[in-house]
């Protein structure tokens, strides 16, 4: 019933703007990547939008954060991050046009306050792919940090007292030490304050999607299976593909009053490749049966860089891209209170040339906002922005 209560008007649609380019410093040598952890890498304070992605302009890769108050026709000149090498940045917004960023740089994983704040390391270990998650008054940081031979995934709760970004002690989710790798925590932040993580998990020799749910960010359940266990084993293993087919990159939103939402890339029809499923969670804290979002003419192709974006006013969809008109473009299905429904592709972002890496958020007004990567051979990648109401 609740998924049906959550359902969104069928009859309207998407209303796109036109699309804008975010980074400034542009070239055929110069190369944004936009894969940050849960695929925060654009979120909404306000009205100001905040982009977050890294490319090598400098002669290494650093990381780069760029604004557009809603005033403004275009982003603004863009703020270095990092001071050495950096990976994966992610974003979430506060209110008042703030910002916190998180990446890896020097083998840890910072985070700053923006604009104005100085970087905090949050990790004492060699760690990466830290992500962010803020909801019902909290933020979280989440990250993969090294525990003897392996990663493990950790947890810290993030508070901002007098214009300063402050850390609590990180908290595993598991007090055993891994028994194999762990990585690409995706986090999200109930209505009622809960915290919900997800990760890609190799100790069952394949890479299989967990779960785990806290009621206050330091004592988490223990991990539960996100994907559907294959009936008879698996099929993988059945056809001589080892321990199993494989999942990876989780996403997760919070949705709705308290329920969460999970969407991955899962190989369990290994002959195309990855395909997009999702599972909700309604407020049990408990992750339903695997339903798969993208669309018949989707299923004979891989999606990859898949996300789901969600509100507590019931909107709901899933963004990824696959080349099944020949090549990248960005697609996005809305749920519909039964299943989602017919892919339809993001305007600007598809078409001739390649189109693909989208993240997405929606705002408090129930706006959506899109960024992805548009490739050019002569001109070079550019990370581009579009917003769309519905109407």
């Amino acid at each position: 019933m609740l998924l049906a209560v959550l359902a969104w008007p069928a009859q309207a649609a998407w209303q796109w703007s036109e699309p804008l380019t975010v980074n400034s410093v542009r070239g055929a040598k110069v190369f944004p990547h936009m894969e940050s952890a849960n695929r925060r890498n654009v979120a909404v304070s306000g009205t100001t939008v905040g982009v977050v992605w890294e490319d090598n302009r400098s002669g290494s890769t650093q990381c780069y954060l760029a604004t557009k108050p809603a005033a403004a026709a275009g982003f603004q000149p863009e703020t270095r991050l990092s001071r050495t090498e950096c990976y994966e940045p992610a974003v979430v917004a506060l209110d008042g046009g703030r910002f916190v960023a998180a990446w890896e740089e020097g083998g840890k994983v910072h985070a700053r306050l923006l604009p104005g704040g100085q970087a905090v390391p949050l990790s004492n270990a060699e760690a990466g792919q830290g992500t962010l998650a803020a909801g019902a008054g909290k933020l979280y940081a989440a990250w993969a940090e090294q525990a003897g031979r392996f990663r493990h995934i950790v947890v810290s709760r993030l508070e901002v007292r007098a214009g300063t970004l402050r850390a609590a002690p990180a908290q595993p989710i598991e007090a055993a030490p891994p028994t194999d790798e762990q990585g690409w925590p995706a986090l999200a932040v109930a209505g009622d304050g809960s915290v919900t993580v997800a990760w890609e998990d190799r100790r069952d020799r394949h890479t299989v999607p967990l779960t785990s749910h806290s009621e206050d960010g330091r004592s988490f359940a223990p991990p539960v299976r996100l994907s559907d266990l294959p009936k008879g084993g698996g099929l993988g293993r059945s056809l001589g593909l080892g321990a199993g087919t494989g999942a990876m990159r989780p996403t997760l939103t919070a949705w709705g009053a308290q329920g969460v939402v999970a969407v991955w890339l899962d190989k369990r029809d290994f002959l195309s490749g990855y395909d997009v499923y999702a599972a909700f969670d309604p407020g049990t804290r408990r992750f339903g049966p695997n339903v798969k979002v993208q669309d018949s003419f989707g299923d004979n192709m891989a999606q990859w860089h898949a996300q789901i974006v969600g509100a507590a006013d019931g909107r709901l969809l899933a963004l990824w891209d696959d080349a099944r008109d020949g090549t990248p473009d960005v697609w996005m299905a809305d749920w519909n209170g039964e299943a989602f429904g017919d892919n339809v592709a993001v305007p600007a972002a598809a078409g001739p040339g390649v189109q693909s890496d989208p993240a997405a958020t929606l705002d408090a007004s129930g706006v959506l906002h899109v960024v992805w990567l548009e490739q050019d051979e002569q001109a070079g990648t550019r990370v581009r922005y579009a917003h769309a109401e519905w109407k």
